[in-house]
């Protein structure tokens, strides 16, 4: 009975060891990023971002350290040209902050180009400065999301052809796709874009991995690619009713649906009440009692 008793004991202290490194890996595997303030750039390496076609010629709004107090009076010529820097990586060597008026302040922030060894610096406006992306936050999107399937928060994603993009692709909220590259985008908002095969095609999906380089008035509680995918299908995980995700897909709301609800069908609020009971879309009024919409009014 005593050995009969061990074994049970052994065989439980296995399925605990193993159970317990299993959640530590899960835990691992999906960290949540962190977010940095300007403050807290020194030493980070970031890259610089694509640009537009119609901003490439302006370069990016970086100079060089003995040209940057002329640069930031307005010079633009003096701007670092987009050919010799794209792609790039620097390095941040210091951050000096100031007051940019009451309750505000920005920085000069100055950097060194990691292979070339030229220094810039460049000045934030409402806590960013365009045109970079932290380089962390694409290499760990990259590992997390690269030949994996998500389900945008999207009906319609931008095609992507040799040449550029073309024609949009529609497709159903929190419908699967195959991420099949991970690449840096043109927006400083959303600095990374994920390209994912959706029906045989190639289309972008632009996330922001961290709150990093964005300004800190926009940050959420949440993970900041939440907002643009789920990692689980919705319709499996989430407990809606069919007549819910038919709202959505339709583009609808009700009473009844929640705040989660409304903002897939109908995207974010224009505006919010102080304490998130109300919700502003153009002329509408949404009404919540915690997080149920009760009332749509005029506004």
């Amino acid at each position: 009975m005593k050995t009969y008793n061990l074994r049970i004991l052994l065989v439980l202290s296995v399925l605990f060891v193993f159970g317990t490194m299993g959640s530590v890996l899960a835990a691992s595997s999906d960290e949540i990023p962190t977010n940095l303030t300007f403050g807290q750039w020194t030493g980070e390496s970031f890259t610089l971002l694509p640009l537009a076609a119609d901003e490439q010629a302006s370069g990016y709004g970086l100079f060089p350290t003995d040209q940057a107090e002329q640069g930031f009076e307005g010079d633009r010529s003096l701007r670092i040209s987009y050919a010799e820097h794209v792609g790039k990586q620097v390095t941040i060597s210091q951050v000096v902050t100031y007051s940019a008026g009451r309750y505000m302040n920005e920085a000069i922030v100055y950097m060194t180009v990691n292979d070339t060894g030229e220094t810039l610096a460049g000045r934030t406006i409402r806590d960013q400065l365009e045109g970079l992306v932290l380089t962390s936050d694409v290499n760990n999107a990259r590992q997390q999301f690269l030949n994996t399937v998500v389900y945008p928060k999207y009906r319609v994603l931008s095609a992507v052809s040799s040449t550029g993009t073309d024609a949009p692709i529609d497709l159903s909220i929190g419908s699967a796709v195959t991420v099949v590259d991970v690449i840096t985008g043109v927006s400083t908002q959303k600095p990374i874009c994920l390209i994912v095969s959706v029906n045989g095609q190639k289309a972008m999906l632009p996330i922001a991995y961290s709150y990093t380089n964005v300004s800190v008035n926009t940050w959420k509680k949440t993970v900041a690619w939440q907002d643009d995918l789920f990692t689980q299908n919705p319709k499996l995980t989430l407990g809606w009713s069919e007549d819910v995700w038919n709202n959505i897909e339709a583009g609808n709301v009700e009473n009844g649906m929640t705040k989660g609800q409304i903002q897939l069908s109908w995207g974010r609020a224009s505006d919010r009440e102080s304490d998130d009971s109300a919700w502003i879309y153009g002329t509408k009024r949404l009404k919540f009692s915690g997080d149920v919409l009760t009332s749509i009014e005029a506004k």
